[in-house]
């Protein structure tokens, strides 16, 4: 065999030196949800999210502004 072949027979290099790290288990595979889990996922969350208002939103609204618009009369002022 020549150094070549052996070179390329070599698997590629993983960066774990020798396997230290364990391999990543797989994901489990998981069932795609039926028409009627589906349904009743969605009925749950709106009934969860019925009447909820981000508090954030309202607080934006009663903050100044910072900038404002200062009028010109310069005519290449834009």
């Amino acid at each position: 065999m020549t150094p070549y072949a052996r070179l390329m027979a070599e698997q590629w290099p993983t960066g774990t030196f020798g396997h230290a790290q364990p391999p990543t288990p797989p994901k489990p595979h998981t069932e795609p949800w039926t028409t009627e889990e589906q349904a009743q996922h969605l009925a749950d969350l709106t009934a969860a999210l019925n009447g909820w208002h981000d508090p954030s939103e309202q607080a934006e609204h009663k903050r100044t502004r910072h900038l404002r618009l200062i009028p010109t009369t310069q005519p290449d002022a834009a």
